[in-house]
C-alpha cells in the first residue's frame, strides 16, 4: 500500500514538473520580440529617377543604423550629429527613400519605434531625438526628383503622427 502511494506521489511530481517546464517554455517563447532586419539594399522603383540620379541620391543610405536602442553612425563623413540640451539631431545629406518603401510606411498603422527605426533608419535624412519629451521624429525625402517628404513622429514607443507630401 505504501509503495503504491509513493509511486502515485512520484507521478504527480513528474507531471507537475513537466507542466512547469512547458509553462516556462511557452512564456519564454511568447515574450520574444520578432526579429527585425534593417533594409540595406534600396531599389530604384521611382520611374522618373534615373539609375545615376538614384545612385547619387542614396549614396549615404545606411550611414546610420538603429540597433539595440541606439543610433550607430557607420559613416562619420555622411552623418552630422548635433546636440542641444535634451535634443540630438542626426542629419544625412544624401539619404533617400524610394517611393514604394515610403508607401509601405504610410500603409501600416501600428509601427513600434524599434521595428520602424531598425528597418528604415538607413534612408532617413533627418532624425531628431528628444530625450526629455521621449519623442523621435524621422524625416525622409522621397518621390520623383526628391520632391516628396515623409515625417514619422514617435511618442514613446508608438508611432504618433505620420505626414507626407506625396
Amino acid at each position: 500500500m505504501v509503495a503504491v502511494q509513493d509511486k502515485e506521489h512520484g507521478m504527480k511530481k513528474i507531471s507537475l514538473s513537466i507542466i512547469l517546464i512547458l509553462t516556462i517554455f511557452v512564456i519564454g517563447c511568447s515574450n520574444q520580440e520578432k526579429k527585425v532586419e534593417p533594409i540595406t539594399s534600396w531599389k530604384n522603383e521611382d520611374k522618373e529617377v534615373s539609375a545615376q540620379e538614384f545612385k547619387e541620391l542614396t549614396k549615404s543610405n545606411n550611414a546610420l543604423e538603429y540597433k539595440n536602442g541606439k543610433f550607430i553612425i557607420h559613416d562619420e563623413d555622411a552623418v552630422v550629429k548635433s546636440q542641444a540640451g535634451d535634443v540630438t539631431t542626426y542629419f544625412v545629406q544624401n539619404a533617400y527613400i524610394p517611393m514604394t518603401d515610403a508607401e509601405t510606411i504610410i500603409k501600416k498603422d501600428k509601427w513600434t519605434k524599434r521595428e520602424f527605426l531598425t528597418q528604415y533608419i538607413g534612408a532617413a535624412q533627418n532624425i531628431t531625438v528628444n530625450e526629455k519629451d521621449k519623442t523621435v521624429e524621422v524625416f525622409f525625402i522621397t518621390g520623383p526628383r526628391g520632391y516628396g517628404e515623409l515625417r514619422v513622429l514617435f511618442d514613446g514607443n508608438k508611432a504618433g503622427t505620420v505626414t507626407n507630401t506625396f
